[in-house]
């Protein structure tokens, strides 16, 4: 997978937990109490672009090696799976 559709799909992704956690919050606290729309879009501008400086970051350099360790490892239990399987 390429770098650039990791980190696409990694705003998308910070974008709509943003938009989760923050709403979540606020209805859990009371919506009127915690300040309504102009609360909740306060705390999307300073959340959402604090989710993307890790996204711009760090995904680029973990994706793939997270990746690597991912496929190593389920390739491994196919190996033990398989050699258990003909025993």
């Amino acid at each position: 997978m390429k770098t650039t559709v990791i980190v696409l799909v990694g705003l998308m992704g910070c974008f709509l937990t943003s938009v989760a956690g923050v709403s979540g919050l606020m209805i859990y606290n009371g919506w009127q109490s915690q300040g309504g729309w102009s609360e909740w879009a306060f705390r999307l501008s300073i959340g959402y672009p604090c989710s993307c400086i890790v996204v711009l970051l760090v995904f680029p350099w973990f994706i793939p090696k997270a990746s690597h360790w991912i496929e190593e490892g389920l390739s491994q239990q196919r190996f033990f799976t398989q050699k258990s399987d003909s025993i």
